[in-house]
């Protein structure tokens, strides 16, 4: 072959090499996706009552309340609640027989709201004495 025709090839095949390689790069580039924030769980208790919490939209709170039964009377959640269920929907809610509730809510628009609920004495049996005392439970929630 002539030096001329090989440079020439040389050159075609460089050419054609670093063609594959940018279109290569570039479809991988286009192709991937953007990243996605992970949903993240926040779990509330007792402890938390007056705090405040910053979460994010599709996040998920769980609240979980223990109460306190004796042979006389139990004390006991109401069903946690959002103030504003536009900001917080609550999905899932429970409770038992000694004194427990449990919420679960998701973070669906941006704002600031409250989750509640209070603790109650019930007595265990009819003529039994119970305190009227009401104890409230209270956190702050941002959802950005």
């Amino acid at each position: 072959m002539k030096p001329k025709h090989t440079a020439r090839l040389l050159a075609t095949a460089v050419a054609t090499a670093t063609l594959a390689l940018t279109t290569s790069a570039t479809t991988t580039a286009t192709a991937t996706p953007a990243p996605t924030l992970a949903a993240k769980r926040l779990n509330l208790s007792n402890k938390h009552n007056r705090q405040s919490f910053t979460v994010h939209k599709g996040d998920e709170i769980t609240v979980h309340l223990t109460g306190e039964q004796t042979p006389t009377s139990t004390w006991g959640w109401t069903s946690p609640t959002a103030a504003n269920t536009a900001v917080l929907r609550r999905d899932a809610v429970g409770s038992s027989s000694n004194g427990e509730a449990t919420a679960v809510f998701h973070a669906r628009d941006t704002g600031t709201t409250t989750l509640d609920s209070h603790l109650r004495c019930t007595p265990r049996k009819p003529g039994q004495n119970c305190s009227d005392v009401v104890v409230p439970w209270q956190v702050t929630v941002k959802v950005r």
